[in-house]
């Protein structure tokens, strides 16, 4: 397994949670939406996505605390179909695996990607290998969350504490740096590429404001928060409306490719956490992070 260290060191701050888990149950189909599906049994669950290249999908569970290095966290892979493949397809403490907290998700080539605490760790997508352990302590990570990448193979991570963004170069050597570190992020969460303009588009937990972050990681509002809050998931459907999730007010918003219309889209929800969009299937994909399940909720 390859290792990279980066020069730095932080400060962690612990989160607590008391959480009781029900056994494991298999997939379930939802009535009246074809191709939707409800999994319950998970661990904390923070992100759920899509491989586009295969359909399969993958959800992270953190099993604890987020803060906590436990080394119990795994990833669960499901069929297209939804059905589960493996429960714990990649479980830390297990085949050589170190995986604490596992948060945002993504899928580059061959590799599956998770954000966990100070680290981004990568793990072969079929075999749930380690591949690459990505160490961002001596950047100053403390809370990295969410994960997104170009078509060009580069990872963009967000640190709600740190209030920064990292780019890692997955096809020039994993090589790292800093897109931006400022105050104005308050809180980043939620990050997707615009394939509009290049530029990121970013959720923020502190404000509940939309940025902007263009490759020079300039900041730009997009929309201020409207009394948005504590937003945590975000991604795209097929048509530019941006979706995005309020934790604690248990509501995704469907917004306008302009920013300039905010509809509520579903309300009534417990902590939907990372929330992604499968666009070949119209689907959202949610995470309910308190509930130990998730499911996916048709777009159109």
């Amino acid at each position: 397994m390859n290792k990279m260290r980066f020069p730095f060191s932080i400060c962690v701050i612990s989160v607590m949670l008391v959480l009781t888990f029900p056994p494991a149950r298999p997939t379930l189909p939802l009535s009246g939406l074809a191709h939707a599906f409800e999994v319950k049994g998970l661990r904390t669950p923070e992100s759920f996505i899509v491989d586009p290249s295969t359909g399969a999908y993958f959800m992270s569970n953190i099993n604890g605390k987020p803060t906590q290095k436990d080394n119990n966290g795994f990833i669960t892979k499901l069929d297209k179909t939804g059905k589960i493949i493996k429960l714990k397809f990649v479980e830390g403490g297990k085949k050589g695996v170190t995986l604490h907290a596992p948060k945002g998700l993504a899928v580059i080539d061959s590799i599956l990607y998770a954000t966990d605490i100070d680290f981004v760790r990568g793990f072969d997508k079929e075999t749930g290998e380690p591949v690459y352990d990505l160490d961002f302590t001596e950047y100053g990570s403390a809370f990295l969350n969410d994960l997104t990448h170009d078509s060009e193979g580069n990872l963009y991570a967000t640190d709600m504490l740190a209030q920064m963004i990292l780019k890692i170069e997955t096809r020039n050597g994993n090589k790292a740096s800093v897109l931006v570190k400022d105050a104005r992020l308050n809180g980043p969460n939620g990050i997707v590429v615009n394939p509009q303009t290049g530029n990121l588009i970013v959720v923020t937990w502190d404000t509940g404001s939309i940025l902007d972050v263009d490759p020079a990681g300039q900041i730009r509002v997009l929309l201020d928060s409207q009394g948005l809050k504590n937003l945590d998931g975000v991604d795209l459907d097929e048509a530019g409306n941006l979706y995005t999730s309020s934790f604690t007010d248990g509501r995704i918003y469907k917004i306008s490719p302009d920013f300039k219309k905010v509809k509520l889209f579903k309300e009534g929800l417990n902590s939907p956490a990372d929330i992604n969009m499968d666009r070949a299937n119209h689907l959202l994909l949610i995470p309910f992070f308190n509930e130990n399940k998730a499911r996916t909720e048709k777009t159109r």
